[in-house]
């Protein structure tokens, strides 16, 4: 890997590119969105984000995972990518799921957690969410519940920062990363430009579902890092809150 900027360019590799340690906010944790995307804005292929990855990327991912306490996903992302448990000590799985539409039989709940003393994943919905879907993961993840239409994502950020989570890494889907940005909860994008062209109508990185509320005014963000590997590139965005 080679960073462009900020200048002097240098040799990195991803331990370095992923940064420092982030600090948490007086009221919620950190938190960072990761994602990958083709040239002309594919966010996957087949509905599946591998088709877009690489190794440098998932050296990346590796590096920002390592970064945070909680990782973040939508329900749709978890059942199509098949989640299973966080792989480090101490970092945590939960998954966003208004209508309780995770399936309670991935890897992430079916799997041994870890050692007898690791927490259950999580699992964040609404108060009114289908009781007979929370019985099934009874057992298998920590069940949240937040917010009556739909989950209220700054509550259950607070949740989890009264839990001990500093730093939290959303890796979408879409639909989540609207919402995330649409309540201006997302502290930075670190965004991999794979040198695809997709041409389909695959989803954008983020895109509301059909019917969604108003889309909010937009956001600033300044240009926080630039990273070439071969024709993959990284780029981080911080938002401006000045």
């Amino acid at each position: 890997m080679h960073r462009l900027y900020p200048l002097p360019p240098e040799p990195v590799d991803a331990l370095h590119a992923a940064g420092p340690q982030r600090a948490p906010h007086a009221d919620r944790p950190w938190v960072m969105l990761n994602m990958v995307a083709s040239i002309d804005g594919a966010a996957a292929i087949d509905g599946l984000s591998g088709g877009l990855s690489s190794e440098p990327d998932k050296a990346m991912f590796g590096a920002l995972r390592a970064q945070a306490d909680t990782v973040l996903v939508g329900a749709r992302t978890a059942n199509a990518e098949r989640y299973r448990p966080a792989r480090r000590s101490g970092a945590r799985i939960a998954v966003v799921s208004g209508s309780l539409s995770v399936d309670p039989d991935l890897p992430l709940f079916s799997q041994p957690p870890g050692p007898p003393t690791a927490p259950l994943p999580l699992v964040v919905t609404t108060v009114d969410a289908n009781s007979d879907a929370a019985e099934r993961l009874a057992g298998r993840a920590e069940l949240v519940r937040t917010g009556t239409e739909s989950v209220d994502l700054l509550a259950f950020l607070r949740h989890l920062g009264s839990l001990g989570a500093r730093v939290v890494l959303c890796e979408g889907g879409p639909a989540l990363n609207a919402s995330l940005l649409a309540a201006d909860l997302v502290d930075e994008v670190n965004l991999t430009h794979a040198p695809l062209a997709v041409g389909t109508d695959a989803p954008r990185i983020a895109s509301a579902p059909i019917g969604g509320s108003p889309a909010p005014a937009p956001r600033s963000f300044a240009l926080g890092q630039v990273i070439a590997h071969d024709d993959v590139l990284f780029v981080r965005w911080a938002r401006s809150r000045n």
